[in-house]
């Protein structure tokens, strides 16, 4: 019995990396200007292929309450409907293989990721060396930021920044002050190469604050910090609707975000919010979008994950996930992950990469460890 446990445990985990490497590689291809080149219908291809995969490990391979079907069903018809009135894919392939991380090792899912995000920022990298594809380059303040083949500077940034909070993952029970200075490093090269202020702090929170809690100097607010993602959203959502212009508050607080609170107001204003979802036009200034006549075009793009998911994903998707992401911070234990999925969710005030499976694998793993501690809860009553 053990034993056909441990089989069917190897090989869910197996389907899961057979279907999240490729799925993966892909979505983080995408996020370079080769997405300009090749054609979308590959993506489609190898991600509905990958859904296929899960598909068959979810109804032959795991094994689930009566409880677990009626939440998949009733999670993945409003993922669904979200994503059909949206247009907009990205946020229910991340919410799928989210469902599916029953039985899986997270060790191997974390350097799968590492791995692939790795070898996509290289390639890119050399790709605008060799004259492949073009590193992007804006100003700022006469500051130059280079994208080195990724659609936008704070794009290459986050996925620094995302590797940065694997690394912590994987190195967390050896973690150290040369870790932390090595953290720091990246950060500063990062920043000056990008000019990207978030995903720079962002680096060097995670840095100090995984050190900090190795020596368990964070224990009161770990605690807390199941309340970090409603806290954000409402943070985010009030800011962007009662903004104006005359106030000396707002007025710092949107030069913060970069303009942005204004550009969503707008946005929320023209477009209002929908229960399931709407398809919005948005122009950002990555990709294509540095190649458009700003006189005609203004930016218009959703830059925080948070008013992205109420704005383009719909009320029921945003409350949904707001519920289901509290709910795992308070009933997961592992203290790296907690630790790393509170500074994702805090950089999705301002920007949109958490909702992206090419940038974040950490909803994944806190989904697996819930299964595998409600698990081992259950083999326990069983003794």
């Amino acid at each position: 019995m053990e034993n056909n446990l441990k089989t069917k445990f190897s090989l869910s985990n197996m389907l899961f990396l057979l279907a999240y490497i490729p799925a993966l590689a892909i979505s983080s291809f995408y996020t370079t200007l080769y997405n300009q080149i090749v054609p979308s219908i590959y993506m489609n291809l190898i991600v509905v292929i990958a859904l296929g995969i899960l598909l068959f490990k979810f109804i032959l391979i795991d094994r689930h309450s009566f409880l677990e079907y009626v939440a998949y069903v009733f999670l993945g018809t409003i993922v669904t409907a979200s994503a059909l009135n949206s247009h907009n894919k990205q946020f229910a392939i991340l919410i799928i293989f989210c469902m599916m991380a029953k039985n899986i090792k997270n060790d191997a899912v974390i350097k799968s990721y590492l791995w692939v995000s790795i070898g996509i920022l290289v390639v890119a990298y050399f790709s605008t060396k060799l004259g492949k594809i073009p590193d992007l380059m804006y100003t700022r303040d006469l500051i130059v930021r280079h994208s080195y083949g990724i659609i936008y500077p704070t794009d290459f940034a986050a996925h620094i920044f995302y590797i940065c909070c694997a690394y912590v993952y994987l190195r967390f029970k050896n973690y150290s002050f040369k870790d932390m200075l090595f953290l720091l490093v990246i950060a500063l090269i990062t920043y000056r190469q990008t000019d990207a202020r978030l995903n720079f702090g962002m680096i060097i929170l995670l840095a100090i604050s995984t050190l900090l809690l190795k020596h368990s100097k964070l224990q009161f607010v770990m605690k807390k910090v199941w309340m970090i993602p409603i806290v954000s959203f409402l943070f985010t959502y009030f800011a962007t609707k009662y903004f104006t212009l005359n106030s000396h508050f707002f007025s710092i607080l949107n030069k913060l975000f970069s303009g942005r609170l204004g550009i969503v107001q707008e946005t929320m204003n023209e477009y209002g919010v929908k229960w399931f979802g709407q398809k919005i036009i948005e122009h950002g200034w990555g990709g294509k979008g540095f190649y458009l006549n700003t006189r005609i075009f203004k930016y218009t793009y959703i830059d925080s994950s948070y008013m992205r998911l109420w704005i383009i994903y719909g009320i029921l998707a945003s409350v949904l996930f707001l519920c289901v992401i509290t709910f795992l911070l308070k009933k997961v234990n592992s203290k790296r992950l907690i630790l790393i999925v509170s500074l994702v969710l805090l950089s999705g005030i301002i920007e949109q990469h958490f909702i992206d499976i090419a940038y974040n694998p950490f909803f994944i793993l806190l989904v697996a460890d819930y299964f595998k501690e409600k698990e081992t809860l259950l083999t326990c009553k069983n003794i």
